[in-house]
């Protein structure tokens, strides 16, 4: 019996059995999978009647396979350099290999991450009354992700980034150095050499823990990003058929319920989005992420990325604990951090806020994994999440903020 049988045992509530079948098959970034996702998600569109439009967008499909294996192989190189004693070309060798993934991720230069560049999209669902005051944006990513690390586990590689980095940058110093004091006949040069040697050998085994991490999940049994982030997914297409019927379904607000693509090559999707349209009214945005589990709801207080986090909004995480309160009981947990499209909100500027539930089982791990599946969702609180949304969007239209 597969895990989408076993899910339908438990009897998806009516209307979330074909968007829990869209949205719980993987489907990477560029792969048959995600362009297949796209199509169904706009054809179940289109039978409700649903008016919508597709954002596209450069995307880099095989973005974190291309930063791995550059540092597998860059790093790589530097060793050897060091090993072999190879003097001032360890300078070059170490910032050049420092500049490619750096400038791709801190940056969003690609110099590393363009091969397979190809084009991607956006699914827009805009609804507005005729002459709004502000703005709410709900979004969720329907791409996924597999890797050989846990989602947690990864975060251990993730956080000692910064020390690879000084690693390089102390090789890019003492490698020169130890040149110099060969060809100078100094006296203290094996005590240069002998730290090159500990730190190369560091940077080369977490060069390739991670690089491995990142560059060969798509060989490995596949997530179905069941939770992260299908059933978000479901929760919002079916807010939207929800609000069809209702014209306007707001009095003050103009709501945008977006699907974005390339979340999982570092929000690709949502950065083109908030940085290439207008904003004529004061604007937040809600983000979904690891919807439908069986424990309890949480918002993250933090956002962003490895290179800095920042607080998420106060007032949505507010209004959420109101919304989630009145339908479900008991209040959400704040948690944190999370790395997810509310970010690329934050970085222009955006008040925003995610939120997300908890597994029992696995608390906030389990994904990008097998054990991402459908068999983790709750039946229930499919359309619970869609209550609490529209609770949610009535909070905040009523309250006509002037941000």
């Amino acid at each position: 019996m597969t895990t989408q049988d076993k899910t339908r045992e438990r009897s998806l509530p009516e209307g979330f059995d074909d968007l829990i079948s869209i949205f719980s098959s993987p489907r990477p970034n560029g792969s048959p999978g995600e362009k297949a996702t796209l199509a169904s998600a706009q054809a179940w569109l289109d039978l409700h009647g649903i008016p919508h439009s597709l954002q596209p967008f450069t995307q880099y499909p095989y973005y974190f396979e291309c930063i791995g294996l550059w540092l597998i192989f860059s790093r790589t190189i530097l060793a050897l350099a060091v090993w072999l004693r190879w003097g001032w070309l360890i300078l070059p060798i170490a910032l050049i290999g420092l500049a490619g993934g750096l400038l791709d991720h801190a940056f969003h230069i690609h110099t590393v991450t363009w091969p397979g560049k190809r084009v991607a999209q956006n699914i827009l669902i805009e609804i507005a009354p005729p002459d709004p005051h502000q703005e709410l944006v709900l979004c969720a990513h329907y791409d996924s992700k597999t890797e050989m690390l846990d989602h947690r586990q990864r975060m251990v590689l993730l956080y000692s980034i910064p020390f690879g980095m000084l690693a390089s940058l102390i090789l890019a110093v003492l490698g020169p150095l130890d040149s110099w004091a060969i060809a100078h006949q100094v006296a203290w040069e094996t005590q240069l050499y002998t730290p090159s040697l500990v730190i190369s050998l560091f940077l080369l085994l977490f060069a390739w823990a991670l690089g491995l991490n990142l560059s060969v999940g798509r060989l490995l049994r596949p997530s179905q990003g069941s939770i992260d982030d299908g059933a978000a997914c479901a929760i919002l297409l079916a807010l939207a058929d929800r609000l069809a019927g209702e014209n306007p379904a707001c009095a003050n607000t103009h709501l945008t319920i977006a699907l974005f693509g390339g979340e999982e090559v570092n929000r690709q999707g949502s950065r083109v989005y908030t940085k290439n349209r207008a904003w004529p009214v004061p604007a937040q945005a809600l983000n979904l992420e690891a919807m439908a589990q069986d424990g309890e709801y949480v918002y993250w207080e933090r956002d962003g990325s490895i290179f800095g986090l920042a607080k998420t909004s106060t007032e949505l995480n507010a209004l959420l604990t109101s919304s989630i309160t009145a339908l479900n009981g008991r209040p959400p947990r704040p948690a944190g951090p999370v790395v997810s499209d509310g970010a690329s909100f934050m970085d222009v500027g955006i008040p925003a806020s995610t939120l997300g539930t908890m597994d029992s089982r696995f608390g906030e791990s389990g994904f990008h994994r097998p054990t991402d599946n459908p068999t983790r969702i709750r039946p229930e609180r499919l359309p619970q999440s869609v209550e609490i949304l529209l609770e949610f969007l009535r909070q905040y239209d009523s309250s006509n903020r002037l941000l």
